[in-house]
């Protein structure tokens, strides 16, 4: 849908549609749609159907990390203590998301156990 929104404005606005020249932002575009979308998307139906939507919504609270520690690695991203307060928030939220009670349920109230 963001693509034929953005077609649309591109046309409407009468800007050029300029494709992109080379193979490695063919490669970059043919991976994002392959494994971005179709193993991504498939991997969260899975995840989905073994823990639940509930619990599985909040793996997409750990995307920023993970993409905060791939700059870090391959971009040289500089931390600031802010970008670190975010990474403990994420960390403290999903240990309080998925801790056990101590009568053996999960912090979530559609998860816990009928009495």
């Amino acid at each position: 849908m963001g693509a034929v929104v953005l077609l649309i404005l591109i046309l409407a606005t009468g800007q050029p549609v300029v494709l992109p020249e080379g193979m490695t932002s063919w490669a970059a575009l043919i991976y994002l749609a392959v494994i971005g979308s179709v193993a991504g998307f498939t991997t969260y139906l899975l995840l989905v159907q073994k823990i639940g939507s509930a619990r599985a919504g909040y793996a997409t609270v750990v995307f920023p990390m993970v993409a905060l520690l791939i700059s870090t690695l391959f971009e040289g991203y500089q931390w600031t203590w802010t970008a670190a307060a975010g990474l403990c928030l994420i960390v403290f939220g999903n240990i309080v998301m998925f801790a056990r009670r101590p009568n053996g349920s999960s912090s979530h109230p559609a998860r816990q156990k009928p009495r």
